[in-house]
């Protein structure tokens, strides 16, 4: 099944990079800044692991025809989607690596040698990616009722992410928080638009009620954040192609960082996230077996699960 995972993953791409092509062809008119802006969302979407279609394609299952036509457009859109959201978030993060290359307004501040027109770039590609998710999936020979359903997805996805990211920014400017405020910023940032929204699009493209992936989702996504945030703590930079221990540095309220106000001894914080992460896998690993799921279903999510256990592992 991974071979077949990977051509559909690939076919998802292929849809994404001809819509982008499209787009920026439709809108050649010489400026250097608008190419920086195109190349900037292609290189976010284009970019990475492509885990969030993978899901897609996974919660689809074994699907052909028109199921499978959908379950590749919306892999395209996903994809793109999140290509945007890594744009802004490179922002407000104020990072400058992104996969080891400068993100969008770091490139266009080196070029130009001015910090406001980087970050002026960088927030309308993050915009033309977001309605562009969106455009992509409106443009497609879906049948009106499916595009309708996984607009409400999509939509629904990117309105729950802004309002973790705002949450994440409040935490920053409060100079302090807590456990179960960051969990929440979590949950809406990255279990619902990276995890809960991709297995539904793959549930409703073959047929199936979205709603039964929804805890699975959120369990991997607490898991996959746990892991996500000792990587930005500790992780080195030739491994996260990001600032070695950034969130630190610029004080991000993390599952890491927030238990370091309080306790000294940085073993200890790391042994603690890895066990609230792997408390979430095992979680998730009981919903998978008890989900009415076929069996190629339930083979692709504990492959996720076992490759977010290893991401924990490999501090712990």
């Amino acid at each position: 099944m991974t071979t077949d995972l990977d051509r559909r993953v690939d076919a998802s791409l292929e849809v994404l990079a001809q819509f982008l092509h499209r787009g920026r062809s439709s809108a050649d008119v010489g400026s250097r800044l608008l190419t920086l802006t195109h190349e900037g969302v292609a290189t976010a979407a284009l970019g990475g692991k492509h885990l969030r279609s993978r899901l897609v394609h996974v919660s689809s299952g074994e699907v052909s025809g028109s199921r499978l036509h959908a379950a590749t457009v919306f892999g395209a859109c996903v994809d793109l989607l999140h290509g945007a959201f890594l744009i802004h978030d490179d922002i407000i993060d104020r990072d400058d690596l992104r996969r080891g290359l400068p993100t969008v307004h770091a490139a266009v501040r080196e070029e130009f040698a001015d910090a406001h027109l980087g970050t002026s770039v960088a927030i309308v590609a993050g915009d033309l990616g977001i309605t562009g998710a969106l455009r992509l999936l409106v443009d497609s020979d879906l049948e009106d009722p499916l595009v309708r359903r996984s607009m409400r997805l999509l939509t629904a996805a990117a309105q729950e992410t802004i309002i973790g990211e705002t949450l994440d920014i409040a935490h920053a400017a409060a100079g302090e928080t807590d456990l179960d405020r960051v969990r929440l910023s979590n949950r809406l940032k990255t279990s619902e638009y990276s995890f809960a929204t991709p297995l539904k699009l793959g549930a409703l493209a073959a047929g199936r009620d979205p709603e039964p992936m929804t805890p699975i989702a959120h369990a991997l996504g607490h898991a996959y954040q746990a892991a996500d945030d000792i990587a930005g703590a500790i992780g080195h930079s030739a491994d996260t192609g990001k600032q070695a221990a950034g969130d630190v540095i610029h004080g991000r309220a993390t599952l890491v960082t927030t238990r370091l106000g309080r306790e000294s001894q940085l073993e200890r914080v790391i042994s603690d996230v890895v066990a609230e992460g792997t408390a979430q896998l095992t979680e998730a690993r009981r919903l998978i077996e008890a989900t009415e799921l076929t069996a190629c279903i339930r083979a692709g999510l504990h492959d996720i699960t076992d490759d977010i256990e290893g991401r924990l592992q490999a501090h712990a």
